[in-house]
């Protein structure tokens, strides 16, 4: 049996989110009174979006995934993700010691890995993976960074390197890493960052492991996968992320929360992979699917115009998303018009057709 229900998502208020981005989407007034980082759609316990079932409404269960459209206005924190086997021995370990859920020192708030692909819906930003120790070295002759040629020719591995630099030193590094970027060329790539994110994260240490960082800059519709133990952290932009309900993290700087660098470095993938950006062509319909980390899972991208209608098959449970000005979804004689933010949840298998202006996200699960 199909069973196709209007969904209410919650937005979540973080520091480094934008006061215009979801709430123009979602037609509200602009500027928002408080930074708006995250929808979220699904069924995550800290804030699950409702469905509407007969004038009511009820909190969604059991989706084993977490879609958002993140709404990033500064940089987040870099951090790492345990893998499944990682978690489920920092989660228990924990439970042992006795560390409370919500001591802001735990680590892992569950058993779950947490996988994510992020898609560009404008222009995106962001640091992922450890740079060669010879671009490293490139990158230290340029801005005359005494720290980072030590670093990136001293034979140990950059990540531990930085991270247990004592406190005098890594203070005295980043002065002279943002007194460099700020001499150096404007259009110098990784100049431009430090000055980015020191102007928002003043003298945090977490900027020397930026510094090592690969840079990455994704144009509209380009996804990129960020897999267990790769250090990562989004700079700008707005997107779709698609990723497991998992609240473990492992943060390496850029944040006022708790930072264990042993259990970082513990959970660190020894090869830190290269950015692989993904950009699949769209087929006749406008669709592209977007490859996610479990083939039970699906991303698909619905580009729509005005006038043409287009023909969906969905398997199992699915949500769908607008990020357009006005979509209409029709299945079984009925008919659901979404706004920028709206979704639907679809269960049970089946084709629906889509139509009107802008784009549509489904991620179905088999």
């Amino acid at each position: 049996m199909v069973e196709i229900l209007r969904m209410r998502n919650p937005v979540q208020h973080y520091a480094w989110g934008s006061r215009e981005v979801l709430a123009r989407l979602q037609g509200r007034p602009v500027p928002s009174d408080e930074p708006e980082a995250e929808l979220w759609v699904g069924g995550h316990p800290a804030a699950p979006s409702t469905v509407v079932r007969d004038g009511r409404d009820e909190p969604l269960e059991g989706l084993p995934f977490l879609l958002k459209i993140l709404a990033i206005d500064a940089p987040l924190s870099i951090q790492v993700h345990p893998s499944p086997e990682q978690a489920a021995a920092g989660f228990e370990r924990e439970q042992r010691t006795g560390v409370p859920l919500d001591d802001p020192r735990r680590n892992y708030k569950d058993r779950s890995a947490k996988p994510e692909t992020v898609v560009a819906l404008t222009g995106v930003e962001l640091l992922t993976g450890v740079r060669s120790a010879e671009r490293l070295r490139a990158t230290a002759e340029r801005l005359g960074l005494d720290w980072l040629r030590e670093v990136a020719g001293g034979g140990r591995p950059v990540l531990p390197s930085v991270l247990t630099m004592d406190e005098d030193a890594a203070a005295a590094a980043v002065r002279a890493t943002v007194a460099a970027a700020r001499a150096a060329d404007p259009e110098d790539p990784v100049a431009a960052m430090v000055r980015y994110v020191q102007d928002r994260h003043p003298d945090d240490r977490g900027l020397l492991v930026a510094v090592c960082m690969n840079h990455v800059r994704l144009a509209p519709g380009q996804s990129l996968h960020t897999p267990a133990g790769q250090l990562h952290a989004y700079l700008s932009g707005t997107a779709i992320e698609v990723m497991s309900s998992s609240d473990n993290v492992l943060r390496a700087g850029l944040t006022g929360k708790h930072v264990d660098v042993a259990e970082l470095l513990a959970v660190l993938a020894d090869e830190q992979a290269e950015p692989e950006v993904v950009e699949p062509a769209a087929d006749e319909h406008g669709r592209r699917v977007y490859p996610l980390w479990d083939e039970r899972l699906s991303l698909t991208a619905h580009g729509l115009v005005p006038g043409r209608s287009v023909p969906v098959e969905l398997e199992g449970t699915a949500v769908l998303l607008s990020t357009g000005e006005q979509v209409l979804v029709r299945a079984e004689d009925r008919e659901w018009e979404l706004g920028g933010g709206e979704s639907l949840l679809h269960r049970g298998g089946g084709a629906v057709e889509l139509s009107g202006d802008g784009r549509v996200f489904t991620v179905s699960c088999r």
